[in-house]
């Protein structure tokens, strides 16, 4: 039996609960080190283990009794040497032998925890989330015996792990229905991709986009026919759905999820179908809405989000974008996404089939830490390879 030693770091929970996942064994006890104002971020940590750790003969993996918590209860503390040490040691016993991931927390602390355990039974680790790995080491006055041992870490997190991890409420239990199958969504990128559709196809777009997206249904022949007057006519709106083969589940009627479909919902589908296919994620869901646990509640959805190998990947798919403006709101709203709620292992891409041929757009992008696939790498299957082989490699294969 063993303690596992964490320094809290409400920015980078993963290390921790990816650390733990890798080393506890049933009977080990878990300890964690916190600056004052980091405290509140222990308890939702531990309530995550105990969910996720594997469960022995219907019990947890672990108790309230097998959890211990260091905190540095004045703010001024965390950035003195000499307290921190002083309250790491008074509550460290010479018998116990200790597994101290120095991931997490700022270097001063991590300085700290070193120093004071290594007058103790410890064995330190690094854990590189980034590489999916952790590294064993040893720390003595000799640098040229290559005692370090980097271990793969072999655990891989759900979506609902890791956005647990970081405080994210979620309607993954709630998953999205599928308005079309991979074929429809094939049919239906087709048709969009390769100009398929004329200018009263358009129209009857731009219409139910502005008029009509977000009603809980529409009956097609009033839409047509205008029968009350009241509302924005769509001539074309039967032609059209026999156009493009689209059969709604009610005769007649096209209801909320339809329209948002018809709207542009069919893009984050085929981007959907398309990772599934190609790219074999642990975890992927489509329409994910997330918010951070505040006071003040924001509507953040997450049109693809997947993980592989722990790393999180979220697509932000947009069929159409009209304008340069539109598009650095668009870039704003998914970096604002990845700084506020989603974490140093996000990984964020915008998927469009606007063009993009100066390539201004994705310098944009870039300079935001965004990855912008355009028109033409969704188009042409080389430049879409050598993209997903890139998203490959993040994810250490």
């Amino acid at each position: 039996m063993k303690t596992l030693v964490n320094i809290i770091d409400p920015e980078h929970p993963v290390a921790a609960y990816l650390f733990i996942q890798e080393m506890f064994e049933p009977g080990d006890r878990l300890l964690f080190i916190a600056a004052n104002e980091d405290f509140v971020h222990i308890t939702p940590l531990v309530g995550l283990l105990q969910s996720f750790l594997p469960h022995h003969d219907g019990e947890k993996a672990f108790s309230a009794n097998d959890v211990e918590r260091i905190v540095l209860r004045r703010d001024a503390d965390k950035y003195t040497y000499e307290r921190i040490c002083r309250t790491i040691n008074s509550k460290l016993d010479p018998q116990t032998d200790y597994y101290v991931n120095l991931a997490g927390g700022s270097r001063y602390m991590a300085l700290s925890v070193q120093h004071v355990f290594s007058n103790y039974n410890s064995t330190f680790f690094y854990i590189q989330t980034h590489e999916n790995l952790i590294v064993k080491t040893i720390f003595d006055n000799s640098i040229y015996d290559n005692d370090d041992v980097i271990i793969p870490i072999r655990y891989k997190m759900s979506l609902a792990e890791y956005f647990e991890a970081y405080g994210l409420s979620n309607d993954l239990d709630q998953p999205k229905d599928l308005i079309s199958d991979e074929a429809k969504a094939k049919q239906m990128f087709d048709l969009f991709a390769n100009h398929r559709l004329n200018n009263a196809d358009y129209k009857v777009l731009d219409i139910l986009r502005e008029k009509y997206r977000g009603l809980n249904y529409i009956n097609i022949f009033d839409v047509e026919n205008n029968i009350d007057g009241r509302l924005t006519p769509i001539p074309n709106l039967s032609k059209f759905l026999n156009y493009i083969k689209f059969d709604p589940a009610e005769e007649g009627l096209l209801d909320r999820e339809e329209l948002d479909y018809l709207t542009g919902g069919w893009f984050e589908e085929y981007v959907y179908y398309l990772v599934k296919a190609v790219l074999q994620p642990d975890d992927i869901a489509i329409g994910v809405h997330i918010d951070g646990c505040t006071e003040i509640k924001h509507n953040n959805e997450l049109d693809v989000v997947f993980i592989r190998n722990n790393q999180l990947f979220v697509i932000e798919c947009k069929s159409g974008i009209k304008t340069d403006s539109m598009f650095n709101e668009i870039v704003y709203k998914v970096c604002a996404l990845k700084e506020v709620l989603l974490g140093i292992d996000c990984h964020s891409y915008i998927f469009s089939l606007k063009k993009d041929p100066t390539g201004d757009l994705k310098k944009v992008a870039q300079y935001m830490n965004i990855n912008f696939l355009d028109y033409d790498c969704l188009t042409h299957p080389e430049k879409l390879k050598k993209e997903f082989g890139k998203m490959v490699k993040i994810a250490r294969g």
